[in-house]
């Protein structure tokens, strides 16, 4: 009977503390693993719109629960790879955006390493290029991971180690306005083209590149601000509003990778849930809301006939916002204002 007992308080008590509140920590431990290629060649690309990656790894900051965080490195052709803000501000160390950025397994892209190296180096066109540091072979390059959690101040640790890849085949690239994908119900603004949810597939780059673009403005170069005017494609719903899926609906990818939501920014993370928008962009107002990083859920708006629209998409505080009509958008730090 007591061993029994004793069993009984044990599984009650782990029970209890399981169903407890997580709480937050603040980390004191994380690390960036030392590339397992890192004494081969990492060729990069002046190509922007080129999608090769290369990787690194970091740990996972205890937090005191399972949190969803962002992960990010830095690059320096400092061996000692400062990731202070003055640093990065006066650019002897430079943030590289994660294509997963919820993941430590990051995969950063070879062009914007490129356009790191050249930026560290003080490199501005063509002509400084030749003959520098840079364009005389293999060069080595500095890393640190970065991790916070979005939104809770105090979260960001920087990782203790540095790692390095040896020899880095540096090419002249500089940075040009990025940009993310649309998908769905909408129309080009001059009516030539209409979506329709075409697949978000490498076979149909072309017409992707050609159509369905949201821009970073050219004063916004590397904040991963995104702007694009289109026209919501109405549905033929007979003016029936009452449900969600009679909406002209619309997502974003950052890269043609398919129905995946490696690279879709949506509503929801269930695919094809509808986040309705209708109510919240009339009678001149607009609608800012959350983004899920992978999610496939969409946004609808009901409109009877074709109407313009102004979106903007803050990839990295993932949040979206909507306007109804084409407006000129002008940015207070990250916020936008519609005019």
């Amino acid at each position: 009977m007591t061993s029994a007992l004793g069993l009984l308080m044990v599984v009650g008590f782990a029970s209890c503390n399981q169903n407890e509140d997580p709480k937050y920590k603040a980390p004191t431990e994380f690390t960036i693993n030392t590339p397992a290629l890192q004494n081969q060649i990492l060729e990069t690309t002046g190509d922007m719109t080129s999608a090769t990656t290369f990787n690194l790894f970091a740990s996972q900051p205890d937090y005191g629960y399972s949190a969803v965080c962002n992960y990010q490195a830095v690059v320096s052709l400092d061996p000692n790879c400062p990731a202070d803000d003055e640093s990065i501000a006066n650019g002897k160390s430079v943030l590289l955006d994660n294509e997963n950025p919820t993941s430590g397994a990051m995969a950063i892209k070879t062009y914007l390493l490129a356009v790191a190296a050249n930026k560290m180096a003080g490199i501005t066109d063509e002509t400084k290029f030749a003959g520098s540091i840079l364009d005389n072979g293999p060069i080595p390059m500095y890393f640190r991971a970065i991790c916070e959690i979005n939104g809770v101040e105090g979260s960001r640790i920087v990782s203790s180690n540095v790692v390095s890849y040896n020899k880095v085949q540096v090419v002249y690239a500089e940075r040009k306005p990025g940009w993310i994908y649309i998908c769905g119900n909408v129309q080009t603004l001059d009516g030539s083209a209409t979506n329709g949810f075409t697949a978000p597939a490498a076979a149909n780059q072309a017409v992707y590149d050609a159509n369905w673009r949201l821009y970073e403005p050219e004063d916004k170069i590397g904040d991963k601000l995104y702007v694009g005017q289109f026209n919501l494609d109405p549905k033929e719903n007979g003016g029936d509003t009452s449900s969600v899926d009679n909406a002209s609906q619309f997502r974003f990818f950052t890269q043609l990778a398919g129905w995946v939501n490696t690279y879709s920014l949506g509503s929801n993370e269930a695919d094809f849930y509808v986040v309705p928008i209708t109510e919240e962009v009339s009678n001149g107002n607009f609608y800012m809301g959350e983004i899920v990083n992978q999610g496939l859920g969409n946004w609808g708006i009901h409109t009877a006939e074709v109407q313009p629209v102004t979106i903007v998409v803050d990839v990295t505080g993932l949040n979206i916002y909507v306007s109804l009509g084409l407006k000129e958008v002008t940015f207070a730090g990250r916020t936008p204002t519609f005019n």
